[in-house]
């Protein structure tokens, strides 16, 4: 007689990222969440098992059986260890959680049960084969907007632009390793880079600022973080967030490289994932724990040593639920082979430390107001006194036939557009609030001005007035002031502003970083001054008032780009002047800002990030910087 296998339980992991056995790490509600059962034979033949865990929400609540997603060997010639089964998602049984129990609440691993593959009997387990009870808990989602950064490059010049795959990879990757159940994500669009490559990540910050300015102005969410992508085809940008604050500030933005490098440890063809989880991981206030030579900003509080996930095998081990849609299997990450994300060491995963402290960021940004529309759905209101702002009207446009054919004349027709409603914040001091983004040099005491854009709401709480000297620099000793001069010699009004220092700098690199801040600019005024340190570094004058749009025609775009020209009629752009683009495609309840600080009359919307059927409305922003007029053109069909 055949005597039968018998099975061990040794321990039941229930995890979502990152867990150790006890179940320190916090079990976020509604996130994808799988339970690792380690068995290991203990008397018998060898033979490959299934298993069945029953799970209970509550006692009066029916037990639901759950099969195991995979089969294991149990061997009692060769027993595993638990770290050793831990570090390899192929010898734990593993079970994936209905979503309905990953409600807020309790769940109880009641039993573990275990049939041979070959026979079909029950295994029985010697000693106990139940599990742990554990605890959902609600957290926010996260909220980004992701921006493909498109710049030419090259001799002759070639296009370059994120994949379709980087932004894949990067919204995934954030659903399994970041403390979330869900990524709410603004519409995702690929976008001209304002900079001259090869650029820097303070000049993507800098558009992105700009952008976000905007898109809060026109009703978006204030709680969004905002990460430009940059192909690394024609030069590899260093990727960096706006600063890394202390206490929740969405608008602090980030831009991160991607690519299909390998980084020798990454092979599954985009490396946008972690990369660009570190750079967001700057946004919600989490430092460089300071291992593989990076900055030591967060050495005295990591709590483990070389910037692993744990300091030994029986303790945290990192999990990656996979994505079947992008081909990646579920994963163990070995708690002292795998490192934090904010490392610059090779194996990145969130370890626990870094994973509470983003989520207790949400959780704090959480309580923020979201933002309500503004009337009208519009950035700004201001048109030059005598102009009437003008909404263009476009014919419905499918895209049928050949490539050359699917975007047909424009029928235009033009009417005047009634004002809306206007209701802008007050600032202190009054006067229209506009949205100032600039880039400065501490160490050599420089900066510029980038993008100047009147806005209806702040996306932060709009800049106080002071003195060049008011207060603690919060720099240093350096002090950055922004200046708004009056018509006719009126008294000047001091912004005091803080510096967003880069995130990443390279060794040896200056201290640089990034102005953004919404400020009352008067009701006359003249110029806006960047002072840094004391003296003036850069001025903002405003060009003429810009002028009205009053038509719009196709002219050539390749890719899949709709190309439009702009007919300012008998008042064409003059230098100063500037455009910004914005789309929607919920008939203008919500607009997206898609182009900014655009100089020729003429603009791109890339038909790729709509899917197919989409209504997409257009509207066109001229501005000088402290006003603008807004034009509608109403719409294409994608």
């Amino acid at each position: 007689m055949t005597t039968p296998t018998v099975a061990v339980l040794d321990a039941v992991e229930v995890t979502q990222s990152i867990q150790d056995l006890q179940h320190s790490v916090t079990l976020i509600a509604g996130k994808a969440t799988v339970i690792r059962a380690y068995v290991n034979g203990a008397s018998g033949p060898a033979t490959g098992v299934t298993g069945t865990v029953t799970l209970l929400r509550s006692p009066n609540d029916p037990p639901v059986s759950v099969t195991s997603t995979n089969t294991v060997s149990l061997d009692p010639s060769a027993p595993q260890d638990v770290p050793t089964r831990r570090a390899d998602a192929t010898l734990s049984l593993n079970f994936v959680v209905p979503p309905a129990l990953t409600d807020v609440g309790g769940l109880n691993v009641s039993a573990v049960s275990l049939t041979d593959t070959l026979t079909g009997a029950d295994v029985p387990f010697k000693g106990s084969a139940g599990g742990p009870a554990v605890w959902f808990h609600p957290t926010p989602p996260l909220r980004v907007r992701v921006l493909g950064l498109r710049y030419r490059m090259g001799n002759p010049p070639l296009t370059y632009a994120p994949r379709d795959i980087d932004h894949a990879f990067l919204i995934s990757w954030l659903k399994r390793a970041y403390p979330v159940a869900e990524v709410i994500e603004a519409p995702h669009a690929t976008i001209d880079a304002t900079a001259t490559p090869p650029f820097q990540c303070t000049d993507t910050n800098a558009q992105l600022a700009a952008i976000r300015a905007l898109d809060i102005s026109a009703g978006g969410d204030r709680r969004t973080h905002y990460i430009g992508q940059v192909a690394d085809g024609g030069f590899f940008l260093r990727g960096c967030a706006s600063g890394v604050p202390q206490t929740p500030d969405p608008t602090t933005v980030a831009s991160s490289p991607c690519g299909a490098g390998t980084w020798n440890w990454d092979f599954d063809g985009s490396y946008a994932d972690w990369y660009g989880g570190h750079e967001l991981g700057h946004t919600y206030g989490r430092k460089h724990p300071g291992f593989c030579s990076e900055s030591k900003d967060d050495l005295q509080d990591y709590p483990f040593r070389n910037g692993q996930l744990a300091d030994d095998a029986d303790s945290f081990v990192g999990f990656d639920v996979g994505d079947p849609q992008l081909n990646l299997p579920m994963a163990a990450k070995p708690g002292v082979d795998w490192h934090d994300v904010m490392t610059y060491c090779n194996y990145q995963w969130p370890c626990s430390y870094t994973y509470e402290g983003i989520r207790q960021r949400l959780a704090d940004e959480d309580a923020l107001t979201a933002g309500a529309p503004a009337p009208g759905g519009a950035p700004v209101a201001a048109a030059p006194a005598g102009r009437v702002a003008r909404e263009l009207r476009v014919t419905s446009v499918t895209a049928g036939g050949r490539p050359d054919e699917r975007f047909p004349e424009l029928s235009v027709t033009t009417a005047p557009a009634p004002a809306p409603p206007v209701t802008m914040e007050a600032g202190p001091g009054g006067g229209p609030l506009v949205s100032i983004v600039g880039t400065v040099d501490l160490t050599n005491r420089d900066g510029a001005i980038r993008f100047v854009n009147p806005v209806r709401a702040a996306a932060g709480p709009p800049a106080q007035p002071g003195t060049a000297t008011s207060g603690a620099a919060p720099n240093g000793e350096v002090p950055v002031v922004l200046r708004v001069q009056q018509t006719g010699g009126g008294a000047p009004t001091d912004f005091p502003v803080t510096v967003k220092l880069t995130s990443d700098p390279a060794p040896g690199q200056e201290k640089t970083g990034l102005i953004d801040a919404v400020v009352p600019i008067g009701s006359d005024p003249a110029s806006v001054e960047l002072l840094v340190g004391g003296q003036v570094v850069d001025t903002f004058r405003p060009a003429d008032p810009p002028p009205a749009l009053r038509g719009a025609r196709q002219s050539t775009a390749g890719g899949g780009r709709l190309s439009l020209d702009l007919d300012f009629g008998s008042a064409p752009p003059t230098d100063g002047q500037t455009f910004a683009t914005q789309v929607s495609t919920d008939g203008g309840q919500t607009w997206q800002t898609v182009g900014v600080g655009l100089k020729d009359p003429m603009i791109t919307v890339d038909r790729s990030q709509f899917p197919p059927g989409t209504e997409v409305r257009v509207r066109v922003i001229a501005t000088n910087g402290f006003t603008s007029t807004t034009s509608d053109i109403e719409s294409f069909r994608v």
